[in-house]
């Protein structure tokens, strides 16, 4: 896309970690997901991606959403 922004609803998976160290961002299928603690992704050229994505139970939808880290 011509802004830089990158379109998640056709996406399978995409990771935005916009600093070293602040809390990301992870969209599935198109849609956000909340409350991921940890995200693990393994890619090898030619291989199929894996990723493991770890979540805080209770804190899986918006309205208990986990405050961004700003340390």
């Amino acid at each position: 896309m011509d802004n830089g922004l990158i379109d998640v609803k056709d996406k399978a998976l995409v990771f935005v970690q916009e600093y070293c160290g602040e809390h990301c961002r992870v969209f599935q299928d198109g849609k956000e997901l909340h409350g991921v603690t940890g995200v693990r992704i393994t890619a090898d050229e030619g291989e199929p991606t894996y990723h493991e994505i770890e979540y805080l139970t209770g804190k899986t939808n918006r309205k208990n959403k986990i405050p961004e880290f700003r340390g």
